[in-house]
Order: C-alpha cells, then structure tokens, then sequence
C-alpha cells in the first residue's frame, strides 16, 4: 500500500473498538498520532441476517479500512478502488451476500462503505455477478469439472509464473510425462463410471497443451473424450495460447476430437514486444492460426492481452485491441500484468513508473473495445503486485462464456485436476475446499503419478460419495 515508505521513530497507531450492546451497532476509531481521527458507527451489521461470526468479521473489516483511510489521509495516497478487497477473488464477496438475500441496491451499499470499493469497480462486480449466477449448481460436486495441465512451452514468456517447462530444455521429459498423464486419465475416467458423476467442462491448461503435437496429440484427446467426456460435458478448451503450435493438422485435430474453444493469445500485437518478452512467434502468426482456426469450424475462440508490458503506452494498447478487432473472436481476456516471484521481469522493474500511471486508461481502452465486440464482462480476478490496483478481466459474446473459467474462479463446482502443477479443489456443500496438489516439475510428477495415484483417487471418491 506504501511502496516507498521509509521508517524512522514511527507514529502510534489507536485503533478503538466498541459493541455497544449485546445487539448493538458498532463504534471503530482509528488514529494516527497527530492526524485526524477515522471514526464509524456501524449501525447496519445488527440485521438479522448476520451472525456472530458475521459480526466478529465486520469488526475487523471496518478496522481494516479505518487504518487504510488513515493512512491514505496522511500520507496523501491514492484510494485502490478496490478498497481492502485485496485477495484473489473478489467476486466471493458479492455472491455470499447475494446468496444471504441481500439485493443488487444493498450489495452496492456494503460494498462501498464496508469494503471501499470504488462505484465503477461494484458495478462491474454486479454485472459479472449477473452472468454468473445462473450457471452455478445446488450441488457443488456434480458436475464437475475436469483441468489437465501440460507444463511445456516453446519458450518461457518474460511474465510468466505458471508450471511451464520450455520444450528445447525440458522435451526430453515428454514422452515420460505423457505415459504418467495417461495413466491419471484412465484412473479419473474409472472413478467419473464408478460414481457416476457428470462432467461440466474439460480445461487443457499449461503451459502451452499443443506443445503435444501430431499422434501424440491425437491419441491424447481420444483418451480423454474415453475416459472423461460424459453425456452432459458442454465445454471442452484447450489453451492453444501459442500461435506458432497452431498447425492446420493440430487444428483439425482439436476439432476432430470436439473441442469447442480455444485460446490464441498473442498478448500484444506488436512485434517487438513479443520479442521483448520472449515469445518466439509474430503478429502474422496470430493472424494466420486465428482464421485457420476459424476456417477448420473451431466454435469460440477466445484471445488473451496483457496490459502493461514492457515500452507499451495506451497507443499500442489500442492499437492491439484495434487488431483484435478486426479479427473478431468470441473472448476477449485482459490481464494486467502482475510481476510474481517466478517471473523474469520480476528482475527488471525500470519500466513499470509508465506502465502505473497508465493502467486505469488501458484497461478503460480494453473495455470500450470489449462492449464495441459486443461482449460483456463475465469473469474477473486479481492478483499480488498487479499493475494500479487493477484487475483481470474476462469478456464474452452472449453465449460464449466460459463455464470453467467461472466455476474455477468462483470455487462453487469441484474441480478435478491432471498433469503437471494441476490443484485439485474439492468443494464441500459449505463451499470450504480441500486442495490436493500434483507436482509442477514433469519428471517429479510423473514419479508422484506412480506412487500416489491411488492415495488421491482413493481421497477424490470418499469426497464425491459423502
């Protein structure tokens, strides 16, 4: 929140907490010694419709902005418009409230003056919110979803923090990880008939998946619509990220074995910045795999951008969306970029000063063009260390939304992952999760597979029959 503060003797920090009444309202004071005072009364949390532990929340939310407000006050710091929503998923907020009967109005109320989040933040929160809501189930674990990941790439990107294994060090390490993926993929598939649950979404992950290329790549598929499609599997992606990987007969075969959408995601439409982040293809190659895409009948295709990158301004921003426009996909993602531990960039950060001050118009340009698509926003996350206290946003053409993009991110549908660095979320009827984590590293996974593999399907089937 003060990324360059420096500390010398300090200044006391107050902070006073009242119930006055056993069912009263709440008083919170926060104060820096010599600085105004922050006060509230929160008369609102004696509805009915908390709970002490409702009320042992608000306590420490209401301190939280408190020491937030103060703080910007003092040190003349701009507010993040998402107030103390600081986490990953800031929609879990706006969906508990929603499923304790609150309205949209009183959604907007808390999420302001509780949570200070800006008004333009909330009714994006209330719009995605919309898109997401008739998708969700009664029951969290059936169906299901199903994630796969392959941990290779062609190169790894500068920005990059995900399992992924650059192809020219690590394919040696393919054949093996593949027969350890197939392995896993006959035991889930053993367990779906045994227990009889359905399957939402197929989600191939990575990395990059058509680093698997020709028969490999063919008789993976195959196993996987065998062993996990079911009679209500209505989604089935595959994160063809990499354009260069996007061969005619890579293609063919993605919509041979009925995959429905992809990804081709160039992340900037420049080719000198995708030169400077270490991706091996250019912009001509987004082009070319987009209508070959399109050509081949591939029913959603969805596109990634990062705002942020290195040298882009808000010119090359637009520029890119204009680009993406004209190509026309069904999905529009938009990350900011957020510089994690794992990644390159984290190592060279002079640039970041232009990327900060140019966020908001970005992302305000990511947007606009979104809405002139004729998409609208469906998902969002956040991340640590995410350029001006954005966010990541997924837009959509009416229809083509992606349902494991919202389950995963809402945490309201048991996940069941594969490969390497996949997390398995298991989801109890209480929406608490139990995470059951596959190594990253092929070589180390494909020995877990070998050991553990009946410890976890043994963990996955007392979950889903309970």
């Amino acid at each position: 929140m003060v990324p360059e503060a420096t500390f010398g003797h300090g200044r006391a920090l107050r902070i006073e907490t009242e119930w006055r009444g056993e069912n009263g309202p709440l008083a919170v004071t926060v104060a820096l010694a010599g600085g105004e005072p922050w006060t509230c009364l929160d008369r609102e949390i004696v509805d009915r419709r908390y709970d002490s532990a409702d009320r042992e929340r608000r306590l420490k939310e209401r301190v939280r902005l408190g020491v937030q407000r103060v703080l910007e006050r003092e040190f003349n710091l701009a507010a993040s418009p998402w107030g103390i929503l600081l986490g990953v998923r800031p929609m879990k907020v706006t969906h508990t409230l929603l499923d304790r009967g609150f309205s949209s109005d009183e959604v907007r109320d808390l999420l302001e003056g509780v949570y200070g989040v800006a008004p333009d933040k909330i009714g994006l929160m209330l719009e995605v919110a919309a898109k997401q809501r008739p998708l969700f189930h009664p029951e969290p674990n059936d169906p299901v979803s199903v994630y796969l990941g392959i941990p290779f790439c062609p190169t790894r990107c500068s920005y990059c923090s995900f399992a992924s294994y650059p192809i020219d060090s690590h394919g040696h390490l393919m054949a093996g990880f593949l027969a350890a993926l197939q392995a896993e993929i006959r035991a889930v598939g053993a367990l779906l008939r045994e227990t009889g649950i359905q399957v939402e979404s197929i989600y191939f992950g990575g990395g990059t998946p058509t680093t698997v290329q020709g028969a490999a790549l063919a008789e993976l598929l195959a196993l996987v619509n065998a062993e996990l499609r079911t009679e209500h599997t209505v989604e089935f992606t595959v994160e063809a990220g990499r354009p260069e990987t996007l061969s005619p007969d890579t293609l063919r075969s993605l919509k041979a074995a009925g995959v429905n959408r992809i990804s081709i995601n160039p992340q900037s439409m420049h080719d000198e910045t995708l030169q400077a982040i270490g991706r091996q293809h250019t912009v001509d190659q987004v082009r070319t795999a987009f209508w070959q895409a399109r050509k081949e009948g591939i029913e959603g295709i969805n596109m990634d951008i990062i705002l942020g990158l290195p040298g882009e301004e808000p010119s090359h921003v637009e520029q890119t969306l204009e680009e993406i426009a004209a190509l026309g996909p069904d999905n529009l993602t938009v990350h900011s970029l957020a510089l994690k531990r794992a990644s390159r960039l984290k190592r060279d950060t002079s640039y970041l000063q232009l990327a900060q001050a140019h966020g908001e118009a970005m992302a305000a340009l990511a947007s606009d063009y979104a809405q002139q698509m004729g998409m609208e926003p469906y998902y969002l996350y956040r991340q640590r260390y995410i350029l001006g206290h954005l966010e990541n946003v997924g837009y959509a053409r009416p229809g083509f939304e992606c349902i494991y993009n919202i389950q995963m991110m809402e945490e309201r549908q048991t996940t069941i992952a594969l490969g390497g660095g996949g997390i398995t979320k298991l989801v109890n009827p209480d929406l608490t999760l139990i995470r059951v984590v596959n190594a990253k590293c092929p070589a180390t996974y494909a020995r877990q597979i070998e050991t553990d593999l009946p410890a976890k399907i043994d963990q996955i089937r007392k979950h889903l029959l309970v």
